[in-house]
């Protein structure tokens, strides 16, 4: 009897292909349930990847600074040892074009404006100006190649700095009128870049005192040519449509004074009148 009764069963759904129940009602609620159970679970994997695709992306692209956006200025320097007290800087490196956006127009200073990714955010660092301009550096290292005004020399670490064994280090400045440096103790090529702050790439002896980047590299930071710079008020004449200008030979200008002269006038001399002398007659007796 259970074993007829099962088959019944079986047969029952069968024919009905699975999609009635044993009343010959739909199933709406266990398929919507099924659908709902689909959609949440893509949405969840889709909302999954792309957060993961923002992380990724926001090493190149939201940090700062941002491909086609900024443009910033780093005075830069390469300071190696003459004795083993002094050094001094390499001439700044001629203008060179590179593919990033992280090179230098030939007056000492580091220019940041990403051309891509790779350059961009995280990325802009100063490992990326070295490969630019040719420069070997690394935690033992620095070779910089030979230009016009400058022979290049390879440095390593424990070479000589005038019978003192140098080091290759990177000091940064965090301002333009900073003095004094912080030294950097990780991989210099991972040295990240900033605006309007001061790198020094250094073989010295360790402890050395670097000193900043030569002043007309900074100068040449805080007033880059490349930047339009906004006219203020003071150095902006406006004219008016129609107006006429005259001087006054000899005039003094007083600066806000207006330098129209008023309209010239003629003031008629005053009359006088001279009376004639008196005559006094005197009658003879």
């Amino acid at each position: 009897m259970g074993k007829a009764s099962s088959n019944k069963k079986v047969a029952r759904a069968a024919s009905t292909s699975g999609g009635r129940t044993a009343g010959g009602r739909t199933p709406w609620v266990y398929y919507l349930s099924i659908a709902a159970v689909v959609v949440f679970g893509s949405a969840m994997v889709y909302l999954s990847r792309n957060n993961r695709l923002n992380k990724v992306n926001t090493n190149g692209t939201v940090q700062p600074p941002v491909v086609g956006v900024d443009h910033w200025h780093e005075a830069y320097g390469f300071y190696t040892c003459t004795s083993a007290s002094k050094g001094e800087f390499v001439p700044a490196f001629p203008y060179q074009v590179d593919p990033q956006g992280i090179h230098t127009h030939g007056d000492g200073v580091i220019n940041v404006h990403p051309y891509e990714k790779s350059a961009a955010g995280k990325n802009a660092v100063l490992g990326v100006f070295t490969a630019a301009t040719g420069v070997t550096l690394n935690a033992g290292e620095l070779k910089i190649p030979s230009f016009t005004g400058y022979a290049g020399h390879d440095y390593h670490d424990s070479d000589s700095c005038g019978g003192t064994p140098g080091r290759v280090q990177v000091t940064v400045f965090p301002s333009a009128t900073a003095t004094t440096g912080n030294l950097w103790t990780k991989d210099p090529r991972l040295v990240p870049l900033a605006d309007q702050a001061m790198i020094v790439v250094s073989f010295m002896p360790k402890g050395s005192v670097i000193p900043p980047p030569p002043q007309p590299r900074i100068d040449a930071m805080t007033t880059p040519l490349d930047v339009p710079s906004t006219s203020s008020s003071s150095d902006t004449t406006t004219t008016t449509p129609g107006a006429t200008t005259t001087t006054v030979p000899g005039a003094t200008t007083v600066p806000g004074a207006s330098t129209t002269a008023p309209a010239p006038t003629t003031t008629a001399p005053a009359a006088t009148t001279t009376a004639p002398a008196a005559t006094t007659t005197t009658a003879k007796p």
